[in-house]
Parts: C-alpha cells; structure tokens; sequence
C-alpha cells in the first residue's frame, strides 16, 4: 500500500470517526435519560479518541515521518459488554421513545460500516503493523456494535408493544 492510499483511508476514516463523534453526542444532548446519556456520551468519547489517533498518524504520514502503528496494542476488545445502559424508569416508559431507540439503529449501522472500513483497510495493509492498527480499530468498533446490538434486542419487544407496532408479515 503506498503512503497516498494510506492517507487516503486515514482521511475517510477521520471523517468517519468526526461523524460518529457528531452523532453521539447529539444522541446524548437530546436523550432526557441518564443512562443513555452515559452511555452516547462514552461512545463519542472513544469516537474522538479515534479521530485523535487517526490524526496524528495521518500527519506522521504526511510529515514523512516514522509512524507509530503500535498505539492500539494496550485495547483489547472485551467479550461482553453491559447489556442494557437505559435506566429502569426508561423500561418502564417506552412509550414515544423513538430519538433513543433511533440512536440505537443508526448508531448499529454506522458500527457496521467502520468495521467493514477497517477490515478492509486491514485486508489492503502489506505491512503487519498497519494491519494491527486496522484490526484493533476493527475490534473497537465491534465493541461498540456489540453493546449496541445487545441494548436494542433487549427493548425491541417491548418497546414496538408500548408504540402498538405490528412487524409486517
């Protein structure tokens, strides 16, 4: 992979990472509800931090300097996360809840797409340290998805019962 592709898909993935970063903390300022504060808050927080590797190797890159591809080794991603981060009262009213079961879905696919960028991005990488780099971005994103995932399957049924949905058949 040259040096120009590299920047190239550091770039995309800065954006995509900016954008993450935007959406969670809208999801966050909006959401009257503690829990689900807390938890879009985290996730814009590593969303940033992210942008904030991503940034630096991109101007290693362009600086012509040595990067530093080693900076993800201390993250592992974690098998479980919470299963559930919306407060009791938040269970208990459902009703009319649409921003922060919306912030789920969306947030679900924008994990999805940043783990095929990144696994792709790591697919392409020839060197071993880049690949790691992508892979362990790969991961963190999945930690992400996971616990997102985790979170709408445990309201779904309950939350399309409180809005009277009918899934269509």
């Amino acid at each position: 992979m040259t040096d120009q592709a590299l920047q190239e898909i550091v770039r995309e993935a800065m954006a995509a990472e900016r954008n993450g970063y935007q959406f969670y903390s809208m999801a966050a300022e909006r959401s009257d509800d503690p829990g689900a504060r807390g938890a879009f808050s985290a996730l814009a927080e590593d969303e940033r931090r992210h942008h904030e590797l991503l940034r630096t190797r991109y101007g290693e890159i362009v600086r012509g300097e040595p990067v530093d591809w080693s900076e993800l080794r201390g993250h592992e991603a974690a098998s479980e996360g919470p299963g559930g981060f919306f407060s009791e009262a938040f269970h208990e009213r459902l009703e009319g809840r649409h921003l922060e079961m919306s912030a789920l879905a969306i947030g679900i696919l924008l994990e999805r797409e940043s783990i095929a960028f990144y696994s792709r991005s790591a697919a392409e990488a020839s060197d071993p340290e880049v690949r790691a780099f992508f892979e362990g971005l790969a991961a963190w994103e999945n930690e992400h998805y996971q616990a997102l995932l985790r979170q709408q399957d445990a309201l779904k049924d309950e939350y399309w019962r409180a809005n009277r949905f009918e899934p269509l058949l």
